[in-house]
């Protein structure tokens, strides 16, 4: 990129079309011993590695707070899951990253600590939580638990972003916080990880192991995940009850046996199915197919519908159905209509 061959892109102009935090982003998460093909393009890449993923946690947060009238808690009377200890001990151990590195000011490794709890946020505290939250939660208290430790997590995050990304730590801080700025604010200070937190995030990156695994193998034999299967079971090691049924629920696995006399890490499921696995399969995508058409018709999210449908489940399955899609009414039809009621 040189001015006198035209392809120069002036400041005004680059900060206008690729907004001046993710241009700051870019070049803190940049290698300072390397060149930087600066542009777009790369520009582009930067926003949906960290700013779209951040904004749609953020956003995951503020529609489920606003539809369970959500009030942040200064107790913490409330029972934790293990997710939640689990997104906690990841969050300081990043702010212990984040403070030693720019203390000896190494922007690069904390932008890149910052990163990469973000991602285990989005990819995996968020996309396990779906269901603790939202009017079809079965679990207040757990509703609470989880909107409690993201409220925490997002407000001391954006207080680890200001000196990177000041205008979206600022938005999303004075939204969460009601303060003045998030520029008033303290630095976040880290716990002392105990050896049982360490051990904690020790075993959710094997547990996540274990399902990328676990969903290797059904694409290998093209099973989607929606098609619930019976047992997996795992060599070499085994993991704590809530761990597991993280697994189970990730993997849509009704049960896992372990077998920790093996030496290597490895998996193997059961893909055979009978008439119970097929039937909740079948009611499986039929509450994706209703989901997606609430989303169509521009359906608020703790509206309840009715509905008619060509396939209905039956018994424990239909009561099932009817919890995760907020459903009153069904009957037979001839295709899948959903009205709002």
């Amino acid at each position: 990129m040189h001015k006198s061959w035209g392809n120069a892109i002036e400041f005004n102009e680059g900060a206008d079309k690729i907004g001046v935090d993710v241009m700051r982003w870019l070049y803190v998460t940049h290698q300072p011993t390397d060149n930087l093909l600066f542009g777009y393009k790369i520009a582009d890449e930067t926003r949906r590695r960290f700013h779209l993923i951040l904004w749609n946690v953020y956003n995951f947060f503020i529609t489920y707070a606003n539809i369970d009238n959500f009030t942040p808690l200064k107790t913490t009377n409330y029972q934790l899951s293990a997710l939640d200890e689990w997104i906690l001990a990841r969050l300081n151990q990043t702010v212990s990253a984040a403070t030693k590195t720019l203390d000896n000011y190494d922007a690069f490794q904390a932008s890149h600590a910052i990163e990469e709890f973000v991602s285990d946020l989005s990819l995996w505290y968020v996309r396990r939580s779906r269901d603790r939250v939202g009017p079809s939660a079965p679990d207040n208290q757990d509703k609470t638990a989880c909107l409690n430790t993201l409220h925490l997590a997002l407000t001391t995050l954006s207080r680890l972003l200001a000196p990177f990304t000041p205008f979206i730590a600022e938005e999303i801080y004075g939204n969460l916080t009601g303060e003045e700025s998030v520029h008033l604010s303290d630095w976040p200070k880290a716990k002392r990880l105990t050896s049982a937190d360490a051990q904690l995030v020790a075993d959710m990156k094997t547990a996540r192991k274990i399902v990328e695994m676990g969903l290797s193998e059904r694409k290998t034999h093209n099973i989607k995940v929606r098609q619930p299967l019976r047992r997996l079971t795992v060599n070499s090691l085994s993991l704590s009850v809530e761990l597991t049924q993280l697994i189970k629920d990730e993997l849509n696995i009704k049960g896992v046996d372990y077998k920790p006399e093996q030496k290597e890490l490895s998996v193997i499921i059961d893909l055979s199915l009978d008439s119970d696995l097929v039937a909740e399969g079948g009611m499986r995508e039929l509450s994706r197919q209703v989901q997606e058409m609430r989303k169509v018709l521009n359906i608020n999210p703790t509206a309840y519908i009715s509905l008619a449908s060509p396939t209905i489940p039956t018994g424990i399955l239909l009561e099932e159905f009817k919890r995760r899609t907020l459903t009153k009414e069904v009957k037979s039809g001839p295709e899948l209509i959903i009205e709002s009621i």
